[in-house]
């Protein structure tokens, strides 16, 4: 699966983690609850919800990739099915969504024999749009706001049922989205950039997943694509969970390694992968000097809303310089407060030597942002190899091996 049909597919979290998996599959990988009878597998996972965890055993160190599967959208408000409104879901760029191919996806309970209720991915077979406020009746006005109540409700049409319209009338609950359908496209004289949604954060989630399959490792290596990042992490499968440990202590004991997990994890390195904003040549006023450019390689954040320290940046460097990969830094403008990661949350919930690395991109948070494609594929090599280096971690001392 390449990068535009992954980015494509996956229209919420739910649907992110189901086209991951398949990768995996398809990779000779298995459910970590499989592992008695998948001995030979190439390595293990675990899909919950909006997360996935992975690995492939070896040595007694843990190196980490971890990234997010949520994007910013439209959480629908409905009852019983019926429409009554939508709230934002993260911080997206409602400017964006006016006008545009949209779906409705995300995930339904459904009743099953023996009392069991199971989710389900659900996404529409029709689109709907949001249309904005003709000029002629003040819409585009200099210094024209939204209301999500009021201006960013999606026509849907004859629609009486949510759960019907999506083939799903016995759906007891669910959570649903209204997200952006633009199909990936190619800009540029010579096609080098990729415009689409969902980049923030899937073209790490795509990239570590490939790595992971794609790698020869020597440390035990493990992916984890978090949800619920883009509104805190606080849920059962976000980043302040206790998923991770638990997988990573489901995997130790497969693997016969009696080292203690919280130290393991503790002692562990990890690459926190997100988005990185690139330099906007219409507005360069909203750039330190130096801004990382698309195509530039790799970029390497470095504020105090990062997890990055001169440590793990050195390694960093190292460990990508040594695959003939460019890096670049991003400083956030002073004078404008910054993003934050989930790095921040491995480094003080875990403990790791974390350093927060991504692919540069354009508007962030929008209906379609922009990326190179050169970048999204450094950024997979740059991780496998990563994967194929031992990376210890000590007091005062990063050794790359």
């Amino acid at each position: 699966m390449k990068i535009n049909e992954f980015l494509n597919k996956s229209y919420t979290c739910y649907h992110a983690v189901e086209n991951a998996v398949s990768i995996l599959e398809s990779a000779g990988f298995a459910p970590i609850s499989e592992a008695k009878s998948r001995k030979d597998a190439k390595g293990y996972y675990r899909a919950d919800g909006g997360s996935l965890f992975a690995v492939k055993l070896g040595a007694e160190n843990l190196q980490l990739a971890l990234s997010h599967t949520d994007s910013p959208c439209l959480r629908l408000r409905y009852d019983g099915g019926v429409l009554s409104g939508v709230e934002k879901y993260g911080g997206g760029l409602l400017r964006s969504y006016f006008d545009v191919k949209l779906k409705i996806a995300g995930r339904v309970v459904l009743a099953r024999s023996g009392g069991a209720l199971r989710a389900k991915t659900v996404r529409s077979d029709f689109n709907v749009v949001i249309p904005s406020l003709a000029v002629h009746l003040g819409g585009g006005e200099s210094g024209e706001t939204f209301s999500v109540s009021r201006d960013m409700v999606p026509l849907l049409g004859e629609c009486e049922n949510l759960f019907a319209s999506l083939g799903v009338p016995d759906a007891i609950d669910g959570e649903l989205f209204c997200v952006p359908a633009t199909e990936p496209f190619e800009c540029g004289a010579s096609g080098e950039y990729i415009c689409s949604p969902r980049i923030d954060n899937l073209a790490s989630v795509y990239a570590s997943v490939k790595a992971l399959v794609e790698c020869n490792n020597k440390a035990t290596c493990a992916v984890a694509c978090f949800n619920s990042e883009e509104t805190g992490s606080e849920t059962r499968d976000g980043a302040r969970s206790q998923k991770l440990k638990e997988f990573i202590s489901d995997a130790l004991k497969i693997a016969g390694i009696k080292a203690d997990c919280d130290a393991l994890l503790s002692s562990a390195f990890a690459f926190s992968c997100d988005g990185a904003h690139a330099f906007h040549p219409n507005r360069p006023d909203k750039y330190s000097t130096g801004a990382p450019v698309l195509g530039g390689g790799i970029v390497i954040k470095r504020n105090d809303r990062y997890a990055t320290d001169c440590l793990t940046s050195a390694a960093a460097q190292k460990i990508f310089s040594d695959a003939g990969i460019k890096t670049q830094i991003y400083r956030h403008h002073p004078d404008l407060r910054c993003g934050s990661t989930i790095g921040l949350m491995a480094a003080s919930g875990l403990g790791a030597a974390v350093c927060d690395v991504g692919v540069a991109q354009l508007a962030m948070h929008s209906c379609a942002e922009t990326a190179a494609f050169s970048d999204v594929e450094a950024f997979k090599k740059g991780l496998v190899a990563f994967f194929n280096r031992e990376v210890r971690v000590s007091e005062n001392e990063i050794t790359v091996k």
